[in-house]
């Protein structure tokens, strides 16, 4: 993907509060964008909404 058009985003629990998932998403497409999600935490052990943060890469 060319430099500048994708986001990495980081997908933290809304009870614990630990980050779980990493993903990315296309920043032009903003009427898209998801901003919570119900996924599962390992920590918790049940299906939980998540929050997304936008964050870069680490290398």
């Amino acid at each position: 993907m060319a430099k500048g058009k994708s986001q990495y985003c980081t997908w933290f629990c809304s009870d614990c509060n630990k980050a779980n998932y990493l993903s990315c998403y296309l920043k032009r497409r903003n009427d898209e964008i998801v901003k919570e999600l119900k996924k599962y935490c390992p920590q918790c052990r049940k299906h939980v909404i998540h929050k997304r943060k936008d964050t870069k890469k680490s290398s």
